[in-house]
């Protein structure tokens, strides 16, 4: 099982952004700095900053005079103002790390009773926005009580960066995690607390958030026009954070490694699992394709088998279970590594059930299911009503193979499978291999598919099709370098997304009208038949319908361009076929030759 924390040891390749993370934290001229590290939720933001902390700490000698402090922001939501509790927490690691002596003590005194002032900065601050404390009330103690507060705010600026030259420390870089978990009111008070410190040139916070959760928080809590609330959110976010860092998504390449590595660590005493990241470095390099990953990591299992002590075969076994799935996880979990870990996890443990329990199934079949559950939920809870009690097959299911093997996806008499012949790459999932027979006994699945939590609430999963149908957009555009882009992009991913945007493509091309689109598409398809030959039949198939009867000039050009790739790739088609595409452009070429 594997640990939803976060975690010091580089499985997702950050180990390319943490010198310079660090760098630029400890940059003299960037000095004072606020440095956003931005992701989505699980995407390994809180790893990240654990990282470059670790190798500050591990990089700073005492002639550098460094201190790195981890703040949790969540810890504090519901307790204490967060202004208090960070201004506290940065003085306590000042301490702890530091002799005071009584100059230091004085400050540090000081300071604190700064920070209780501070609080008084809240009050005034809310009360303005809201209006929420009588009038009366606000105006005394505006008038009696905010000189002093402006007053201490510029003294604690002065005060701290004094007590920092007193304890010669020069830099101090501040972590501050899971802000996005907080109330807005926390958010903003944080960010305020941060300000306090922008003026002192020792001092360094990295904050680790959801960019559209810290904007939410600034909407939520400044009421300003409707029709302004996005820029004003962006502008006050820019104030704050003077260098933003998005961690880039995962490339199906890293998904791949990461889940191997996950995988071979669950059998890894503490020592072979640093050696294996260590190794990877090595082992996974700019030239190796996805399909060399597995082989390269069972290579690895099989050099180090003392590593695994007496659980070196279930390795082996576990990476042929899981590898084949990788790519459409990634997809369907949007390379998530939270996400990933979590359906790791829930597979362990029903596999664990299914030993327990003596159920009998076949774990390649487990794994599928829990894939298909995870990424075609609606077509699962369909699945569940439809299982004949007495053999355990799926009657739905049944359909839906026939419809595979058959070709004929139109004129289905039953509406619910209508529903799901066309849900993106849910035929050629089932199809692939391990393929799923139609007598399939699914009551074991399906028993332990009851032991979690629905992912509908729980995880928040990108669809399969919102992927295809992008690049499916992409391609059939009017814009000739948008389309061939994207054409390009899909014969970058996996077999599974090509298929499923090639058949989007199929559909569209009968369709569409429009000769600009449509040409766009053939060359689409040529590119992504290019990479992966087996839809070239399928390609053909369609030019030769009625929907190509009447060509025109560009689509009879780069159909001729496809079907002399068709050809060359053993597809057979008929000779006055082929010329009708070429009689067109030849015509075309003849009339150019006039103008």
């Amino acid at each position: 099982m594997w640990s939803d924390k976060e975690t010091i040891h580089d499985c997702l390749g950050f180990s390319r952004y943490i010198a310079v993370l660090k760098d630029i934290c400890l940059h003299p001229d960037l000095a004072p700095l606020t440095l956003g590290v931005f992701g989505s939720w699980g995407s390994g933001k809180s790893s990240l900053m654990g990282m470059v902390k670790k190798y500050i700490d591990e990089t700073s000698d005492d002639g550098d005079k460094v201190l790195a402090l981890w703040f949790n922001a969540w810890r504090y939501e519901g307790r204490e103002e967060a202004q208090s509790a960070l201004i506290h927490a940065i003085l306590a690691k000042l301490n702890n790390e530091k002799t005071f002596g009584d100059d230091a003590k004085k400050l540090i005194s000081k300071l604190k009773e700064g920070a209780s002032v501070l609080k008084l900065a809240k009050f005034i601050t809310n009360s303005a926005i809201t209006m929420t404390p009588d009038i009366n009330g606000f105006i005394s103690c505006f008038s009696e009580e905010s000189e002093k507060v402006a007053e201490t705010m510029e003294q604690f600026e002065k005060d701290f960066e004094k007590l920092l030259k007193t304890i010669d420390v020069k830099r101090i870089v501040v972590f501050i995690d899971d802000l996005d978990r907080c109330s807005s009111s926390k958010v903003i008070e944080t960010f305020e607390t941060i300000k306090l410190f922008l003026n002192i040139p020792e001092c360094t916070f990295v904050v680790g958030a959801d960019v559209n959760k810290m904007q939410q928080a600034v909407r939520d809590i400044y009421n300003v026009n409707d029709n302004i609330k996005q820029r004003f959110a962006s502008d006050y976010l820019e104030k704050i954070i003077q260098i933003p860092f998005r961690i880039p998504e995962q490339s199906l390449l890293d998904i791949y490694c990461y889940i191997a590595t996950l995988v071979l660590g669950r059998y890894l005493d503490n020592t072979g699992w640093i050696k294996l990241l260590e190794n990877k470095k090595a082992l996974i390099n700019d030239k190796t394709t996805i399909e060399e990953t597995p082989a390269i990591f069972k290579k690895w299992a099989a050099d180090n088998k003392n590593k695994f002590g007496d659980n070196h075969v279930e390795a082996q076994g576990g990476l042929e279970e899981i590898m084949p799935f990788v790519s459409i996880l990634a997809h369907g979990l949007n390379g998530n590594p939270r996400q990933i870990k979590r359906f790791l996890n829930i597979l362990a443990l029903r596999t664990k059930l299914a030993d327990a329990n003596a159920l009998k199934l076949d774990a390649k079949f487990l794994v599928k299911l829990s894939v298909i559950e995870y990424v075609w939920e609606d077509f699962f809870e369909a699945l569940v009503e439809t299982v004949d009690p007495q053999t355990g097959s799926s009657s739905l299911l049944k359909e839906l193979i026939k419809v595979s093997e058959s070709g004929e996806t139109e004129n289905s008499d039953s509406e619910l499978l209508s529903t799901f012949i066309d849900s993106t790459g849910l035929i050629e999932f089932i199809k692939a291999e391990p393929s799923i027979n139609d007598d399939l006994d699914v009551r074991p699945y399906l028993f332990l598919a009851q032991t979690s939590i629905s992912r509908k609430h729980e995880v928040g999963l990108v669809p399969f099709d919102e992927t295809a149908q992008t690049f499916k957009d992409r391609i059939a555009s009017s814009d000739r370098i948008f389309s061939i882009t994207g054409a390009k992009q899909v014969s970058a991913r996996g077999a599974d997304v090509a298929s499923m945007v090639a058949n989007l493509l199929l559909k569209e091309l009968k369709h569409n009208t429009n000769s600009t689109i449509k040409t766009h598409i053939i060359l689409g398809l040529q590119e992504i038949c290019a990479a992966h030959a087996t839809h070239y039949v399928k390609v053909v198939e369609v030019l030769g319908s009625e929907a190509f009867k009447n060509p025109s000039q560009g689509e009879a050009i780069a159909s001729i361009s496809l079907l002399d790739a068709a050809k060359k790739n053993g597809v057979q088609f008929p000779v006055d076929f082929y010329k009708k595409f070429t009689s067109i452009s030849k015509l075309a070429e003849a009339i150019r030759k006039k103008k």
